[in-house]
């Protein structure tokens, strides 16, 4: 029997995201299974694991909003922009006053271009560049548009700053923390990260590997529809259902909530079933893009 639907996990600290798949897949002895958003090793926090026909929702998640409490320490730099890689001291005379980092993170805020970390699991001809960088090849990724929605300083001790952030898929905390480093003069790195929110999901509601393992499947799987709950929500006629489900389009029915053109919806039958994803075009039409069930 397949197994549909989401696993929430509060990864452990030294675990590569893979590394926590490979765990759940064993559990729950499948091998369709995915995850909605990498964390580095370094990080901590809520893994959202993706089961089954659920796979077919991570885009849909790792494009989502996210929620991280982070570290960073000044006065330090390192090749991996965090504190697991060679550490280099930067001498710092007068250390900067909180106006001046505040002024430094709110210009990062909004729709910028981010220089991910060389040390990451981007391609660069097939080879992750984090593969390159350790074999000593320099690497230099080009800059891609990222949605920082803010930063906010919960507490500022020279050299340790923590700050709350929310940002859209795609965003690199490390890169934030050495942007801001290079800003100020002074270097900075990340030390410590932990992710609290993804899309609807959070990590209050997330189990620890040993919970996993002590617990019945069932109460653990959380439904697809969850997994969907940030998007804008339409529900379509059964008339309509079979058509979508064949990859034609159906008109749009009223949204739950307004939805521009090329947005995604999820798309659920009038029994509050989640049928799948569709987008809505200029003609407003609904043009099906992943679908959750089979044409019957």
């Amino acid at each position: 029997m397949e197994i549909d639907g989401i696993i929430l996990l509060n990864k452990p600290k030294g675990w590569t995201s893979r590394q926590a798949v490979n765990e759940v897949s064993k559990l729950l002895r499948t091998r369709r299974i995915g995850h909605a958003g990498t964390l580095d090793p370094l990080a901590t926090g809520l893994l959202v694991i993706c089961v089954g026909k659920a796979t077919r929702l991570e885009q849909f998640l790792q494009a989502a909003t996210k929620g991280y409490q982070a570290i960073f320490r000044l006065g330090r730099t390192s090749p991996t922009d965090d504190s697991e890689g060679p550490i280099t001291e930067i001498p710092v005379s007068q250390p900067p006053t909180l106006e001046e980092v505040s002024a430094c993170l709110q210009s990062s805020v909004g729709r910028i271009e981010q220089r991910p970390p060389a040390y990451s699991a981007i391609k660069i001809g097939g080879q992750r560049a984090y593969q390159l960088a350790r074999s000593g090849h320099p690497v230099e990724l080009p800059p891609r548009i990222v949605e920082i929605r803010s930063i906010q300083i919960v507490r500022y001790e020279f050299p340790l700053l923590e700050v709350d952030i929310e940002c859209g898929g795609g965003t690199y905390i490390r890169s934030i923390a050495r942007d801001l480093g290079e800003k100020l003069g002074c270097g900075a790195l990340l030390e410590s990260l932990v992710r609290i929110w993804v899309g609807p999901f959070h990590l209050n509601d997330a189990l620890t590997p040993e919970e996993l393992r002590a617990k019945e499947i069932s109460q653990c799987l959380r439904g697809m529809e969850e997994a969907v709950a940030h998007l804008p929500r339409v529900v379509i006629q059964d008339s309509l259902i079979k058509r979508l489900l064949n990859g034609q389009a159906v008109p749009l029915q009223p949204l739950e909530t307004a939805s521009p053109s090329g947005i995604p919806v999820a798309v659920f039958d009038p029994q509050g079933k989640l049928v799948g994803i569709a987008e809505v075009s200029k003609g407003k039409q609904l043009q099906p893009k992943v679908n959750l069930r089979s044409p019957t």
